[in-house]
């Protein structure tokens, strides 16, 4: 599943299973490039669940989460954060980040 949400939708949603969420901005030219791989990623595999946050309209949960740099992802697996990558990546590579 690939949904575009706002932080008072996520209620830990992103505790089952595998699960990204994604840090992007429209006006991001790397963010842009990545969001169609992470809807394929999505769409290709069903087990993972990814979360896509426009960083200006989730200023204080971006600053909660320490981000830095967009695009920046966090890896979920079974509710334990298991990676964080910033930057571009194709679908394949991001789907290797859940076992690093």
């Amino acid at each position: 599943m690939y949904k575009k949400i706002l932080k008072s939708e996520l209620n830990d949603k992103h505790l089952e299973g595998k699960s990204i969420i994604a840090f992007r901005a429209v006006w991001c030219p790397p963010c842009q490039m990545i969001g169609p791989e992470l809807e394929r990623l999505a769409s290709n595999d069903e087990e993972i669940n990814v979360f896509d946050f426009d960083v200006d309209q989730n200023i204080e949960f971006a600053r909660e989460m320490n981000v830095s740099s967009i695009p920046s992802l966090f890896y979920y697996k079974d509710g334990q954060l298991v990676n964080h990558t910033l930057g571009y990546m194709p679908a394949e590579e991001i789907k290797k980040q859940f076992n690093k």
